[in-house]
């Protein structure tokens, strides 16, 4: 399900004018004067908490074809009008990447009319890449993030992807969480894993669940969980991050790992995902803040119906 748009408050111009203010004071805030004792200097507008080393937009693919939703990091839920959005007026050069690493550089988006959607639905400006590429995931502007290449899981071979799938089930089952007790004492399984690498770490990134299957109210328990170890130990991983998020089988919410990136002259790393929803869904970084440690640093307005 690809993310699509949020609720309203103000013009989408003046949105725009909030991202471009955000990047252009990001840049010079180190030469900000303080002309008094009692003036402060101005710090970006960055509602969000958005990496604003990763551009003032992402774009991602909407179907097969050449067509692409154009992020607004800094919109929130109250911030992005429901309808009729307006797109950014002037061509997007973006860099786009995917699960295999960087996929095309200085790609062409050029904004075009937002199609109509129904009212109660909300959906991101409308772009068309020129030329099409596929395999992309997710693009940022051209030169912010360097992509890491993913390796899955069903890629590895057989001894390699059992030893992996028990290290991530057997780390995931010693979590503590609240969890329905209908769950508990349930079998985990590995839903999708990838391995990444690097220079200072090597990770995985998996979506572990476990399920009720009643026939009349089948259900589904997700675990996002993010495990590292230093780039070249052989130590075990060790888990930095995990979500759970329990329903209905058919309306679970579901993260689902992107791309994999290093954001700006910092290289930070970060894990793009897309969070589904039943209707709609977001996008969301995850950064890493410090060893073993990562956190959900944005995520953006809720896009759907």
């Amino acid at each position: 399900m690809s993310p699509l748009p949020a609720r309203t408050a103000s013009s989408l111009a003046f949105l725009l004018t909030l991202i471009a203010c955000g990047e252009k004071r990001a840049d010079t805030s180190d030469s900000a004067k303080i002309a008094t004792g009692d003036v402060k200097p101005v710090l970006p507008v960055n509602p969000t908490n958005w990496n604003l080393e990763a551009g003032s937009v992402m774009v991602f693919p909407l179907g097969d074809g050449d067509s692409v939703g154009i992020v607004l990091p800094q919109a929130t839920d109250s911030s992005l009008p429901l309808q009729e959005l307006s797109a950014p007026r002037a061509d997007l050069t973006v860099d786009l990447v995917g699960r295999a690493g960087k996929i095309a550089s200085g790609v062409v988006v050029s904004p075009i009319t937002r199609n109509a959607v129904a009212a109660e639905c909300r959906s991101w400006p409308v772009g068309r890449i020129r030329p099409a590429r596929v395999g992309w995931r997710v693009g940022f502007p051209a030169g912010r993030v360097n992509a890491i290449p993913l390796d899955s899981i069903e890629g590895m071979s057989s001894v390699d992807s059992a030893s992996l799938a028990n290290a991530i089930t057997q780390n995931v089952a010693t979590l503590s969480s609240t969890s329905d007790s209908d769950f508990r004492g349930l079998p985990f399984r590995v839903r999708s894993a990838h391995t990444f690498r690097t220079d200072s770490i090597a990770g995985v990134i998996a979506d572990v669940v476990r399920s009720v299957n009643e026939e009349s109210n089948p259900r589904l328990e997700h675990r996002f969980v993010i495990a590292e170890r230093p780039a070249r130990s052989t130590s075990n991983y060790r888990v930095a991050f995990f979500s759970r998020t329990a329903g209905a089988e058919e309306a679970a919410e579901i993260t689902e790992l992107l791309a994999f990136v290093l954001i700006g002259p910092s290289r930070r790393p970060a894990a793009v995902v897309n969070i589904e929803y039943d209707e709609g869904g977001k996008l969301g970084l995850l950064e890493r803040t410090g060893s073993v440690q990562w956190r959900f640093r944005w995520r953006s307005a809720y896009t759907g119906c």
